[in-house]
């Protein structure tokens, strides 16, 4: 009978040590997938965070009034092409030169942001796509200005008077007074920039 009982006893115990062996186990793989999802927030966190700063920095340079004598003559020109349209066409390619020297930042964040509003929420969507939003509007600026120099506005001085004035504020970062795009980078920025601090914050 007391061999009964301590066998009985011993296999209680033995149930006991794998229930709790595997109770262990599974908080020691939940523990781990916890831990290994947070390093994975972190790196996004931070790589977004490198690039965002980069990308910034990449319209700066492409919207930087300051300019070289041989900006914008890599561009293929077309067949009868007088000196004038070769000037101006020029001129209007120093922004796209600028962006192909500069693209990778922004081509990179513009990648990462479908990792990060997969995570987040669509409401980042928006302060991600300000950036190729941005270029468009530059790129756009530079090829009104370049119609308006060859005429293509006709004689209309008030019009032409205020696409010069838009086009120009897009086209050309402004050191002093308000500068509508970088008030808009500015800003989405700081949403970007807030989220993935309190996610690197959290980790610490």
């Amino acid at each position: 009978m007391e061999k009964i009982v301590e066998s009985g006893f011993l296999d209680i115990l033995q149930s006991l040590g794998i229930i709790i062996a595997s109770v262990v186990a599974i908080w020691g793989i939940n523990s781990w997938r916890r831990e290994a999802k947070w390093k994975r927030k972190y790196e996004l966190a931070e790589e977004v965070l490198a690039n965002l700063y980069e990308a910034h920095q990449a319209i700066r340079i492409i919207r930087s009034p300051v300019g070289f004598g041989n900006e914008g003559s890599s561009r293929k020109k077309n067949e009868n092409e007088t000196p004038k349209e070769t000037e101006v066409y020029n001129q209007a390619y120093v922004s796209r030169e600028r962006f192909e020297r500069n693209r990778k930042s922004l081509e990179k964040l513009h990648s990462l942001k479908f990792r990060f509003i997969a995570l987040y929420g669509k409401e980042f969507e928006q302060h991600f796509d300000i950036f190729s939003q941005t270029i468009n509007k530059i790129f756009y600026a530079a090829d009104q200005i370049a119609m308006i120099k060859l005429g293509q506005y006709g004689d209309d001085t008030e019009l032409i008077r205020e696409i010069l004035k838009e086009s120009r504020s897009d086209l050309y970062a402004k050191y002093k007074g308000d500068d509508e795009i970088e008030k808009e980078l500015n800003k989405a920025v700081k949403e970007i920039e807030n989220k993935c601090r309190s996610i690197i914050g959290k980790t610490n």
